[in-house]
């Protein structure tokens, strides 16, 4: 089975992947993991730079043994596999708009299948509730604004995300794309250079832009109660999707 690479997210030292596989005729959207964790306490495993390192978004990966992985809502997406191979090509543009028509939030329907909670300035869902973890929304580019974030208490600043629209109400998301957090560091050693040049990116992007949203694992960033907080994992031009 082959996977077209969509969603990589850094956690700690090592990656976390998502990607779209095509089944009786339609996308559908599948997260690897390692079934020599199978056993582990909790799936927060991720895939080392070793690995992953080189490799791009939209290229093909061979899903070597795929199984079902028990459902844990809202992470429904998660398989087990032996391996992930590098097939050696890209997605074309044509399969890379489809796969985010394909992958969009239904309308209508919370984004998850379940209502988010809002905090003040984020928003998470209960672990156990829920349909999926990973979704695509579809935003005028002004909806989408970059902010350097320095609440009391976090180690340094970063860069989060404020999305104007139904079911985001201006929370700010941790932002999780490692390839527009890559350029950024890239490009600038300061963060302000890294806000204009993720700015600078997204607006060249064009309009709409395709975001891809997720979940994390249930973790409790101030030691209380674990929940499955939103995120910003992916930013796309929807006519034009490149890495």
């Amino acid at each position: 089975m082959e996977m077209i690479l969509l969603d990589w997210t850094r956690m700690g030292s090592t990656y976390c992947v998502a990607g779209a596989v095509r089944q009786a005729g339609a996308w559908r959207v599948v997260r690897p993991l390692w079934v020599k964790y199978r056993h582990a306490p909790v799936r927060n495993t991720g895939w080392s730079a070793f690995l992953m390192d080189g490799r791009s978004r939209w290229e093909l990966f061979e899903l070597v043994g795929p199984e079902p992985a028990d459902p844990r809502p809202p992470h429904c997406e998660d398989t087990w596999v032996r391996d992930l191979k590098a097939v050696g090509r890209l997605a074309d543009v044509d399969q890379r708009r489809a796969v985010l028509e394909a992958t969009r939030a239904p309308a209508g329907r919370p984004l998850f299948g379940s209502p988010l909670t809002r905090t003040s300035t984020s928003a998470y869902l209960q672990p156990g509730t829920g349909e999926r973890s990973l979704t695509t929304v579809v935003l005028p580019a002004p909806c989408i604004q970059f902010v350097v974030s320095d609440r009391p208490g976090r180690a340094a600043p970063d860069i989060r995300v404020r999305l104007e629209a139904p079911g985001f109400d201006g929370r700010l998301l941790p932002l999780k794309d490692h390839f527009l957090v890559t350029r950024a560091e890239a490009a600038s050693p300061s963060m302000d250079g890294r806000l204009r040049f993720i700015r600078a990116t997204v607006r060249g992007m064009g309009d709409p832009v395709a975001i891809r949203v997720g979940l994390s694992r249930p973790f409790a960033p101030d030691g209380g109660v674990a929940r499955c907080w939103l995120m910003a994992d992916g930013f796309f031009s929807l006519a034009e999707p490149m890495p």
